[in-house]
């Protein structure tokens, strides 16, 4: 774990958690990652498990590695230094980019799950892909339920 973030429970924190939009970061069976902006998200509890909701259109190359790839994802809600993050990862795509490249996101050996989390994060949550459905017709989204196997903040919010 990284020197500068501590474990914490899963509903610390969380008004950071809902003010900010997060990065999203899956990973495919081949072993690669991505990263994308991830505004649609929830934090809460669902048959007593605790649980991130997270929305993410088919047409989103991330689609692909949740479905397809390991079923497993993390979600990161970025420091001041890393939050110019948000806008590269959400006008580019996987497909033709290294987003963690472009955007100088440096990944996380996750303790729970393959999927890394992302280094100066204000709370990074590592889920295990425990339910999914679509969203119904208003919107064409995806809905995975992650459960949360770990979760931590970074020193400087637990302060």
């Amino acid at each position: 774990m990284s020197e500068n973030r501590i474990k914490i429970r899963p509903y610390e924190f969380s008004d950071h958690f809902f003010r900010q939009t997060g990065l999203l970061v899956t990973k495919n069976k081949g072993g690669e990652t991505n990263v994308m902006a991830l505004d649609w998200k929830s934090i809460g509890e669902l048959w007593h498990i605790p649980i991130i909701t997270i929305a993410v259109a088919p047409s989103r190359y991330s689609f692909q590695y949740l479905t397809k790839g390991i079923r497993e994802f993390t979600v990161n809600i970025p420091s001041p230094e890393i939050e110019d993050a948000i806008m590269i990862t959400g006008s580019s795509s996987g497909r033709s980019t290294d987003k963690f490249k472009k955007a100088g996101l440096e990944r996380i050996k996750g303790e729970e799950v393959q999927v890394p989390t992302l280094k100066n994060s204000l709370l990074s949550y590592e889920c295990e892909i425990v339910h999914e459905t679509q969203s119904g017709n208003m919107a064409p989204h995806h809905l995975f339920f992650g459960k949360i196997l770990k979760a931590y903040a970074h020193k400087s919010i637990t302060k």
